[in-house]
């Protein structure tokens, strides 16, 4: 089973907030002793459903979308505004490589196999151009600096975790294991092992209420 997980979540201290703007067939799950989560059907879309935008007016959210070889996106919506925003994907060389080959080659341009091995190289290597010339992976850390950062602060993170949060977003660390990196921030502020938890799995937690 591949593993999108996804949610919003706010401190444990605030989890009566989450019960009046819980809709239908959404889940409320205690994460751990730090955290909170309502997990809807929606959560891997990038617009916030107008009961989560309300939450927010009363406590902090933390979005996490994680979805498998696609990409990573975390967002702080708070007062019904994104204070923050990390999205990065996963693939972008291979889908672009892809995208290159239907421009040079066809649609199929990946099944004759005679001509495969030089055909990919040559789409790999324009892709490699097209990337760099976007500043491509460089412009997904763009906003990742100490100012920006602060936004973290609504939390109740200190200055510890905050330069610890910095110094695992680095283009660096996504190009040495991206994975790594992702699950290295998640640990940072509270969610180790975050696989596996999205509306759609129906996870049970320990000590989940409903």
């Amino acid at each position: 089973m591949s593993d999108f997980s996804a949610g919003v979540f706010t401190l444990s201290k605030n989890k009566d907030k989450v019960y009046p703007f819980l809709t239908e067939g959404e889940l409320f799950i205690q994460y751990n002793e730090k955290w909170v989560g309502k997990l809807s059907p929606l959560d891997m879309n990038d617009d916030f459903q107008p009961q989560t935008i309300a939450l927010s007016k009363t406590t902090p959210l933390l979005h996490i979308i994680n979805a498998e070889d696609h990409g990573f996106c975390i967002r702080i919506l708070h007062n019904g505004d994104i204070t923050f925003k990390f999205e990065v994907p996963f693939n972008a060389e291979g889908e672009l490589a892809h995208e290159i080959g239907e421009e040079m080659f066809g649609e199929e341009w990946f099944l004759d196999f005679e001509k495969a091995e030089e055909r990919y190289k040559k789409v790999n290597e324009e892709a490699a151009k097209r990337l760099s010339t976007q500043g491509v992976p460089d412009i997904y850390f763009a906003n990742i600096d100490e100012e920006n950062l602060k936004a973290f602060q609504i939390f109740g993170f200190d200055e510890k975790v905050l330069q610890k949060v910095q110094q695992v977003l680095t283009v660096e660390s996504f190009v040495k294991d991206r994975y790594e990196m992702v699950y290295a921030l998640l640990d940072s502020i509270g969610f180790t092992q975050f696989s596996y938890v999205a509306h759609n799995y129906e996870r049970i937690l320990p000590n989940e209420s409903s």
